[in-house]
């Protein structure tokens, strides 16, 4: 999952590689629009609900993916 989200990060929202997972998605660059559309972009692919408190300013990428995981999401075929 964690790997699915850098990738998602570093195309289309043009995060720079290597992306430290540990950072919160404000420190990576995402401003509150493209936190937005991250989100929506998450729930749209992986078919799990994702509330605005998880893509918040201080979210990182471990916490997201955990919060994911735990609601059932996973990259099928």
């Amino acid at each position: 999952m964690r790997t699915y989200l850098t990738e998602l990060l570093t195309g289309p929202y043009q995060v720079p590689v290597p992306v430290d997972s540990g950072l919160s998605l404000a420190e990576l660059g995402l401003d509150s629009l493209a936190r937005a559309e991250f989100g929506a972009e998450i729930q749209d692919r992986l078919g799990v609900t994702v509330e605005e408190d998880d893509v918040s300013a201080d979210t990182t990428v471990d916490r997201l993916a955990d919060v994911l995981i735990a609601r059932g999401a996973h990259l099928g075929s």
